[in-house]
């Protein structure tokens, strides 16, 4: 039996691993949520139940969970290991991470995060989104499924003293992939993009890698309210007054990316 010890001296209690398969879905996505939103106090985890079309079919996940300042956020879709992974799961977590996004996911971006429509559909479609699965106990042959398919999975685990006093337990971590750093618009004239000043840039020289997988040297300087990046030799392959987005991989690189959507 699997048993934690908490506080000291006279105060100590032992709380013991309450059956994970005890609770039922909704109870077990009631705890997923509680944990979740006091584990990332920098993001806002509220229930979302937008549609995400795949091969003619539309699934829901159960939460959403987006940093405050808005540079990535995360699906999540909330699990017991008795459901089937094959015919129930994995169909589910495919289509939030490689389907199309219904119109009804703006809605309710809208109304949790207190954005307009605009700004709801510019996180929906370009800023970073990673899932994950959290399940009621740890299960390997789904999470190396998961991992195949870029999907992250995390436990919650519920522990219960004698007396009624409760503790949660979450093993594991939200990944984060790739980071939007902002949205910009390329000026011609100045052969250079202009950002907001608080764009996640420092001053100084940047390498940017484009759509082609071309690298070119900018630099980052601030003047006249604003954040500028230009590129140090040649003329960018960027329209006079196009938006443009940078966004910061896995692995440190910034990619400059050419968003096909009005920016909000």
């Amino acid at each position: 039996m699997r048993t934690l010890l908490l506080g000291e001296g006279a105060g100590q209690r032992l709380l013991s691993l309450v059956d994970p398969d005890a609770p039922s879905e909704t109870e077990f996505e009631f705890t997923a949520g509680k944990i979740l939103a006091q584990a990332y106090p920098a993001f806002t985890c509220f229930v979302f139940t937008g549609g995400f079309k795949m091969d003619d079919r539309v699934y829901k996940p159960d939460l959403a969970i987006v940093a405050k300042d808005f540079s990535h956020w995360f699906i999540v879709e909330v699990e017991l290991v008795t459901h089937s992974f094959e015919r129930h799961v994995l169909p589910q977590v495919r289509a939030f991470r490689f389907g199309d996004p219904q119109s009804g996911c703006e809605s309710i971006l809208s109304r949790e995060l207190s954005i307009d429509r605009a700004r709801a559909q510019t996180l929906l479609h370009y800023v970073p989104k990673s899932v994950a699965v959290v399940v009621n106990r740890d299960e390997p042959r789904w999470r190396d499924a998961l991992l195949v398919n870029g999907i992250q999975m995390l436990v919650v685990s519920s522990y219960r003293a004698p007396t009624g006093e409760t503790a949660i337990q979450l093993d594991g971590s939200l990944s984060i992939t790739s980071l939007n750093l902002g949205f910009g618009v390329y000026s011609a004239t100045d052969r250079s993009i202009r950002f907001p000043p608080t764009v996640g840039l420092l001053d100084g020289p940047l390498q940017i890698e484009d759509e082609r997988g071309g690298s070119a040297l900018w630099t980052v300087s601030r003047a006249s309210g604003a954040a500028w990046a230009t590129k140090d030799t040649g003329v960018p392959d960027i329209e006079d007054t196009e938006h443009v987005q940078l966004v910061r991989a896995y692995d440190g690189r910034v990619l400059l990316r050419h968003p096909r959507l009005p920016i909000s």
